[in-house]
């Protein structure tokens, strides 16, 4: 098993992709490969979150640097304009906001706070396909012999151009069950440590009131995963998503659409500093 998953790692990072597949997992271990090797990524996203039971849509354009993190986003939809910057180390690890309107100047914001996750499932530290991927490698480690019946391929489509494997997780464990908080523990945390949606978890509880909140001693309520299914658009000659559709007990929980995909672009170092040509904070 560990010599094929490293030959799957060598075939991929040399730039060649599976042109037949043999079985799910073989989509599975390329993507988790050539996912690890990005470096830098620019795309558009299209977005749609329940939020208090209703769906809420946006739409981004962005800019990703992996190490250090740097992250550019530009809001169309619903906010047209609105920017964000994000450079690690730099500005006392604050996000520089753009709002394009009241209070008509670039604000600084902490990425965790109540203003930035305000109708927000996730962080801009989520951005890109790290936080997908580190959900499904813990599934495939969680499940192990199990996942070959848990997932399957339901066929190919074409999007944004491209022709994808359309690959489902479907997941017959998933529930929610008690779960006592230990010292230091709150949402992000127990989040991180189970692989969990934090919004998830702050809308089954609604007694807690921030995502930093100490939970210690408490008892709350807690998925024991990230979902009961997922669906996925594969890209087969990139060999990453391009379409992520995740579902919990009550339907669609969120979807991410992936449109002008650019994997390991060159950017220019000023594209992540405010004052680039093309910003307006």
């Amino acid at each position: 098993m560990k010599k094929t998953f490293f030959l799957l790692i060598l075939f991929v990072l040399f730039g060649h992709t599976i042109s037949q597949a043999q079985n799910v997992l073989e989509i599975a271990k390329a993507m988790f490969a050539k996912t690890h090797s990005i470096k830098t990524l620019s795309y558009t996203m299209k977005k749609t979150e329940r939020i208090k039971g209703k769906s809420v849509l946006q739409i981004s354009s962005g800019k990703l640097n992996r190490d250090p993190l740097k992250v550019y986003l530009k809001q169309s939809f619903p906010k047209e304009g609105i920017e964000v910057l994000y450079v690690e180390g730099t500005n006392n690890n604050n996000a520089l906001i753009n709002p394009n309107g009241f209070p008509w100047f670039s604000v600084n914001l902490d990425p965790f706070g109540s203003t930035m996750r305000e109708n927000q499932h996730h962080t801009l530290f989520n951005s890109g396909y790290d936080h997908v991927i580190s959900i499904l490698e813990h599934l495939y480690t969680k499940y192990n012999d199990q996942v070959e019946s848990m997932a399957k391929i339901d066929g190919s489509v074409v999007w944004d151009s491209h022709n994808c494997w359309v690959v489902s997780l479907n997941n017959p464990y998933f529930k929610y069950g008690s779960y006592t908080a230990q010292k230091g523990e709150t949402l992000l945390t127990i989040a991180g440590k189970f692989k969990l949606s934090e919004h998830m978890m702050l809308e089954k509880n609604p007694s807690i009131k921030s995502y930093t909140e100490s939970l210690a001693g408490r008892t709350i309520l807690i998925p024991n995963d990230y979902s009961s299914k997922m669906v996925l658009y594969i890209d087969k000659v990139r060999m990453v998503p391009l379409v992520m559709k995740v579902y919990d007990n009550e339907g669609l929980y969120e979807n991410y659409e992936y449109t002008n995909v650019v994997i390991n672009p060159v950017f220019n170092p000023e594209e992540f500093k405010s004052d680039y040509k093309d910003y307006h904070f």
